[in-house]
């Protein structure tokens, strides 16, 4: 039987495939490969470092304005490595949300888009840490700093948490209902003027996006 419409969540469906293929490999990047299963434990790892941060879901998806997000958010100042992916997932795992930040940015346009969606927790990689450190005095919603060694030899940041420590002392948050309605925010480049967050919905950008498709082959 297809799946109906709208019914999937993008943190929901990498536990599922996780439970059915749990030694295959999920990521591979250089020289690591993680299986299905270690990201599914990192993931819910970083979800609970998040969760006793205080951070997650704000309020119901469905009493909110369409254009206010329910969720804490979680920005992702990285480039594309492993810890991206695990950012993503873990935050929606939270019931957080994830926040994509162009690590291009100078100090002005960081504090603009950190505020603008006021992010709670940053993922930061070492070689971004000193302009995060610029700004984030000006940021006082940002209540967890998460510093990934990326090889930079960057020292952490005063009052960062180093993010392997993060995860390797944590307790992985049981698996539990993830709904559609959780968010996938993007935001744009700001190529005609400052940048926007986009909203939306996991259960109505799986299909366009990503083609995820019903057990039939039908876009669901």
């Amino acid at each position: 039987m297809s799946s109906p419409a709208g019914d999937h969540n993008v943190a929901a469906l990498h536990e599922a495939i996780a439970a059915a293929a749990s030694d295959r490999p999920c990521v591979i990047h250089r020289g690591r490969r993680l299986s299905w299963a270690e990201v599914t434990d990192r993931t819910r790892r970083l979800a609970s470092v998040l969760r006793d941060a205080g951070l997650g879901l704000r309020a119901d998806p469905g009493a909110v304005e369409p254009w206010a997000s329910p969720h804490d958010h979680v920005a992702l100042y990285l480039v594309n490595s492993p810890e991206y992916l695990e950012g993503m997932l873990g935050a929606w795992k939270a019931r957080a949300s994830a926040v994509n930040i162009n690590y291009r940015y100078v100090a002005t346009e960081l504090t603009y888009v950190l505020r603008d969606c006021r992010a709670r927790a940053v993922v930061v990689g070492g070689r971004f840490a000193e302009t995060l450190a610029t700004v984030l005095p000006d940021l006082p919603d940002v209540q967890l700093v998460l510093q990934v060694d990326d090889g930079s030899g960057a020292p952490l940041l005063p009052g960062a948490v180093d993010y392997q420590e993060a995860l390797a002392a944590a307790d992985p948050l049981p698996s539990e209902d993830l709904p559609p309605d959780d968010l996938y925010i993007l935001y744009t480049g700001g190529t005609t003027g400052m940048p926007k967050g986009v909203l939306w919905r996991q259960g109505d950008f799986l299909a366009p996006c990503l083609g995820v498709a019903g057990t039939t082959g039908e876009l669901v």
